[in-house]
């Protein structure tokens, strides 16, 4: 018997989840009819159908299991008892409901685990392209991408909605019109410059504790957050012979870019053509060819105090580079200038901006950029576009 989806439509935030739902629903729950008729991934919509039912389970709301009661913000269901007249109609439902009590190691470590779970099945192998460039290396630099912020036009001076949704439809659409134009260089980086995640704990702050307003819970946006990287890893195996995945640690997610690179690093630590780059320390680095690499959020610090710990503390990468770059985040917009013989540059977003941002005047392009890198000769071209 297929499921009725029409319970969902009180947990719709967005258009694209009220469009995608209504062929859901009109589809009679399937969702390869669907996403057909939305000329959108399966995956896609499968992964937004996920999120309104992970919204109505979190209150215990769901119909089509006989759960129809929602609990308090801030406690969870422990138990629900539903008692039945001779119909088999629903007489009587109570809900036993307690606080949220595990700690953040706990929920992290469900993350993980919920995680890998989920996209081990998920994962279809990968073709790798017969034509590649030996020579060349493509870094896509994914600005700070804040998921999991809730934004609305309603309350901003600039255009622009956003929530979890927008935040997978933007960057997925980014990726492959990117890779569609970078052509097949033989590696390639997905490059994460910081901030991918909005907050960075179950309580809605930064890292620091700063309180910000999110569209979903931690465990959710993660959870989201792992199969976005899954798609776009994907995508770019398509392209690329070898990938190596760089999440670099933000103001906003300190930690949960951490767990993000080492739930991804346990997922694909049988794929050799899979890197993911250890992030325990905010700078990162890597050599190719004659290229120096350094990989840093760009907060609390200024150029000159990277150029000189990177002299210091990579001197033998240092001397044996020609061609340096320092690749950043945290503005928004894009900068770039040269101190010493390192080129500094930050990235914009494609993220849009929240209330207190647009209440300040901060406003830039939205965009994503992949540059091309020859092993010899550094920097070869790039390509941009624009959300």
């Amino acid at each position: 018997m297929a499921t009725d989806y029409k319970f969902l439509r009180q947990f719709c935030k967005s258009k694209i989840q009220e469009r995608v739902l209504e062929a859901v629903i009109k589809h009679g729950g399937n969702m390869t009819k669907a996403a057909k008729e939305l000329d959108r991934s399966q995956s896609g919509v499968w992964q937004m159908m996920s999120r309104l039912e992970g919204l109505a389970a979190r209150g215990a709301v769901a119909p089509h299991r006989s759960v129809d009661k929602q609990v308090m913000e801030g406690f969870e269901a422990k138990r629900v008892s539903t008692a039945y007249n001779n119909e088999g109609e629903v007489a009587l439902q109570w809900i036993i409901q307690e606080p949220e009590r595990r700690s953040i190691k706990e929920k992290v470590d469900a993350m993980m685990e919920g995680l890998k779970d989920d996209l081990t099945g998920f994962r279809k192998p990968v073709k790798a392209p017969k034509v590649v460039d030996a020579d060349l290396l493509a870094i896509y630099v994914v600005g700070d991408h804040h998921m999991g912020m809730k934004a609305t036009s309603e309350t901003k001076l600039s255009d622009g909605d956003y929530d979890v949704d927008i935040a997978t439809e933007v960057l997925t659409e980014a990726v492959h019109k990117l890779a569609a134009r970078v052509g097949n260089c033989e590696r390639a980086v997905l490059l994460n410059v910081g901030d991918f995640f909005h907050a960075d704990n179950s309580a809605g702050t930064t890292t620091k504790g700063t309180a910000l307003d999110t569209d979903l819970n931690i465990h959710q946006t993660f959870k989201l957050a792992g199969r976005l990287f899954q798609t776009l890893i994907a995508r770019l195996l398509q392209t690329h012979k070898h990938l190596t995945v760089v999440n670099v640690r933000g103001n906003h997610d300190g930690d949960m870019a951490c767990h993000l690179s080492s739930a991804l690093d346990l997922l694909y630590e049988n794929d050799p053509r899979i890197d993911v780059l250890p992030n325990y320390s905010k700078f990162l680095h890597m050599n190719y060819g004659n290229n120096l690499f350094v990989f840093h959020h760009g907060d609390r610090i200024k150029h000159e105090q990277i150029l000189q710990a990177v002299i210091t503390n990579l001197d033998d990468q240092w001397s044996a580079s020609k061609k340096r770059y320092c690749l950043l985040g945290h503005i928004h917009h894009h900068t770039r200038r040269e101190v010493g013989s390192m080129h500094f540059e930050h990235f914009g977003s494609l993220c849009s901006v929240d209330q207190w941002h647009d209440s300040q005047g901060y406003n830039a392009e939205r965009s994503m950029t992949a540059i091309i890198y020859h092993k010899e000769r550094g920097e070869d071209s790039r390509v941009k576009v624009t959300a």
